[in-house]
Formats: structure tokens, C-alpha cells, sequence
């Protein structure tokens, strides 16, 4: 059996699926000197030995979804921080800021997830210098992440998609696991939360890939997909495949590219330099009266009212009403209220508001539980889980204003 056992494992090694230490030293001697993209790739040696990374270079006025990717140069802070609720953004220089992406071996993160490539876009000498630091195999690590913390120390804003949940914790935990100094930036400009507050009633998914192809004008061909990406790596590892790898490389690319076009989508958008979708005007209506900002606030709703034929435009106007009702401006409110009530008479919201107008302010008791009465109908319709019990709308709440609007009439 030992001898049959023996006789399989020189035959395996014969044909190279098993490997001895000495094969596999010598083999990582030799990938060492391989170049992945001759004249591109670059090796570097640091205290913790050899580091490579990628650079290539595009021209500022290269087209990405129809866009110059000089576009994004003209984006300024103050007007960014409406999207991302941020003031320390107000000073932001696109110009002096580094956009990153990593492509990983999971998505689950923690410290069994390894940072395999850190792609990292900005502007250098009139061009887009994209650098992709690669871990060639995993003792490199410590001097891959070591050279990346001395490159990102010229910086002091990062750009990322997702970046503040997964991309930089991911890169801490392998830091620290490293051995090295943490990763900090004064400012992290996060498009995916931008993207969330301004597309999230717009979008069903905001995914980079859903945004590019609904909003960007950017169609990836022969690209991989994310979810094969791990795999691809470990059969870098095991077998020193590297034409799928190349593939993983210029996913990345498409990834910083696309957020430099989104990065001037947004910008655009906020300006007024495009025309806004009723969600768009409705997110920025809403941020404006958050932060204080009500002429502005209320310009941007009434925008999304004028879209009489979509859906938003009931919910800015009811918005719009809440806020002029805040501010006293009943008569505002009133208008919105009863044209809203016109054009659809089952809305729940509106029916409650101008019940308690018609209660508290005109003293119409038996107009007020006339809607009262109608808006519970239309709720016991829509079932008691479409508004939650501690709702002003559930049937519960509008049961007691009944019930008190009876004793107030005296029935």
C-alpha cells in the first residue's frame, strides 16, 4: 500500500497537479519577475519586501459613457455637502482627492478576507493616473498595504463607492492584522450614501451597474462579473492563471472611472445644469429643509409637483404643505391640501391633515369627522398593517380623533 501510495505522488508530481517546496519557491521566484502588463507593471521594494502595482494612463478629455472624465474636475464641496449631510466636504478639491475601489476574495470581510487588488484613480500632470497595487501572493501583503499608506499620504480626501462600509474597514482590519499604521483620511466623500439620498425613489436597485446603465450612459462589454472575482484569484494562486485576472484589472478600471462620470452626474444634478427627475427634486427638497435652507427647499418641491402624472408629485406636495404648515402658512397649506384632495380624493395623509385643520384651526367639527370618517374606511380597505399602530394615519389614532369629534359635537 506504501509502495502503491509512493508510486501515485511521484506520478502526481510527473505531471505537475502536486508540487514539491522546492517547486513552488522556484515557480514564485520566476512569477516574481513576470510582468503581468509589460510596461505597465512596476515592482518596488520596500522594508517589507517587493511591492507591485499597475499604472495606466488616461487623457482627461477620454470618454467614459459619453462624458469627458474631466468633467468631475469642475465639482466643488459646498455643493456636494447638501448630498452627503458632511460639512467637513465643503473644501473639497476633486482635483486634489484619490478615488479607490478594491476587488477582494469575499464579500463577507473580516479577517479571513484579503485586499488582493487596490485600484486608486487621480489627476497628475493634466491626466487620470490610475495605479492598481496587486498582491502577487500573499507574503507581500505587509509591503503592498505598507506602500499604499505612503502613497495615500499625500493625500487628504478619498472618493469611494461604498467605501465607509466595506472598502476601508476591510483595508483597516488587513492593516492592522499587518501590523501597520491605519488608514486616515480628513475627508471621505461615500457615493453609494450620495446615491441613496438622491436616487433612492428613482432607482429600484443603486448599484454602481444598475446607476451606469440607467443614469450614466455607460454599457460594459465582455466584463466580469463581481461574484466570480474571488475565484478567480485563487485559481491565480493555485495555477498562475492570469487571462481572467487581466479581466479583474479592468473591471476595477471601470469601477474609478465610473465614479469620477457619477461623482459630475451628481454635481450636474444639484446645480440645476440638468434636468431633474420628480425623485431627484423631491431628495433635494427634502435635504434643503433639513439643513435649513426652506427658499430652497420649497423650490425644489414645487418642481416635483409640477409632474402632476407621477406618483412623487402627491408626496412633495404633501411635504411642501407640512412645511408651510410648520411655518404658519395655513393658507399655503389649505390650497395644497384641498387641490390634492381634487385629484385624489383616497388619500390618507392629506384627508387626516385637513381633518385636523378643519378641527383645530376653523372649528368645523362635523367637516372635520366627515374626513375622519372617510379616511377610516379607506384604512380598514388598505388592512391594519399598512400603517403602524403608533401611526397618526393607523386605525387606532383616527378611531380616537372619531371619537373625540363625537364628544366635541356632542352626538
Amino acid at each position: 500500500m506504501k509502495r502503491k501510495l509512493g508510486s501515485r505522488l511521484f506520478a502526481l508530481r510527473g505531471t505537475g497537479e502536486i508540487k514539491t517546496g522546492r517547486q513552488i519557491a522556484e515557480e514564485q521566484k520566476k512569477e516574481t519577475r513576470k510582468d503581468l502588463f509589460p510596461g505597465e507593471g512596476r515592482q518596488e521594494n520596500t522594508a517589507y519586501g517587493p511591492c507591485y502595482y499597475r499604472e495606466t494612463i488616461f487623457p482627461l478629455d477620454y470618454m467614459h459613457g459619453g462624458n469627458k472624465l474631466s468633467g468631475f474636475l469642475a465639482c466643488s464641496g459646498p455643493e456636494l455637502t447638501l448630498l452627503t449631510r458632511d460639512k467637513t466636504l465643503c473644501n473639497l478639491n476633486p482635483a486634489e482627492s484619490v478615488f479607490l475601489d478594491i476587488e477582494t476574495t469575499g464579500l463577507a470581510g473580516g479577517t479571513g478576507t484579503w485586499t488582493f487588488l487596490i485600484g486608486l484613480g487621480r489627476v497628475l500632470d493634466q491626466h487620470f493616473v490610475l495605479r492598481q497595487y496587486f498582491l502577487r501572493r500573499p507574503s507581500e501583503e505587509k509591503a503592498m498595504l505598507s506602500h499604499f499608506n505612503a502613497f495615500l499620504s499625500g493625500y487628504q480626501t478619498m472618493i469611494t463607492f461604498n467605501g465607509k462600509q466595506f472598502d476601508l474597514p476591510l483595508i483597516k482590519t488587513r492593516q492592522m492584522l499587518a501590523g501597520l499604521k491605519l488608514i486616515e483620511l480628513e475627508q471621505h466623500l461615500d457615493l453609494l450614501q450620495c446615491a441613496r439620498t438622491l436616487w433612492r425613489k428613482r432607482l429600484a436597485s443603486r448599484s454602481l451597474r444598475s446607476i451606469e446603465e440607467a443614469l450614466l450612459n455607460i454599457k460594459r462589454h465582455d466584463d466580469i462579473p463581481g461574484s466570480e472575482i474571488p475565484e478567480v484569484y485563487f485559481n491565480y494562486l493555485r495555477r498562475g492563471e492570469t487571462i481572467l485576472l487581466k479581466k479583474v484589472f479592468h473591471h476595477n478600471t471601470l469601477d474609478i472611472l465610473s465614479m469620477a462620470t457619477m461623482l459630475e452626474r451628481f454635481y450636474h444634478t444639484i446645480t440645476g445644469r440638468l434636468a431633474k427627475h420628480p425623485a431627484e427634486s423631491l431628495a433635494l427638497g427634502s435635504l434643503c429643509l433639513e439643513s435649513g435652507r426652506g427658499a430652497e427647499g420649497v423650490e425644489y418641491l414645487r418642481e416635483a409637483c409640477e409632474h402632476e402624472s407621477d406618483p412623487l408629485a402627491q408626496e412633495a406636495a404633501l411635504k411642501l404643505s407640512l412645511h408651510f404648515k410648520r411655518q404658519g402658512r395655513w393658507e399655503e397649506a389649505l390650497k395644497i391640501w384641498e387641490e390634492t384632495i381634487e385629484k385624489n380624493p383616497c388619500n390618507i395623509p392629506v384627508l387626516i391633515e385637513l381633518a385636523k385643520y378643519y378641527e383645530h384651526r376653523a372649528g368645523q367639527f362635523q367637516t372635520a369627522l366627515d374626513l375622519t370618517e372617510k379616511a377610516l374606511i379607506l384604512a380598514r380597505i388598505k388592512g391594519t398593517g399598512f400603517y403602524s399602530a403608533s401611526s397618526a394615519f393607523s386605525i387606532k389614532s383616527l378611531m380616537h380623533r372619531k371619537i373625540r369629534l363625537y364628544r366635541r359635537l356632542g352626538s
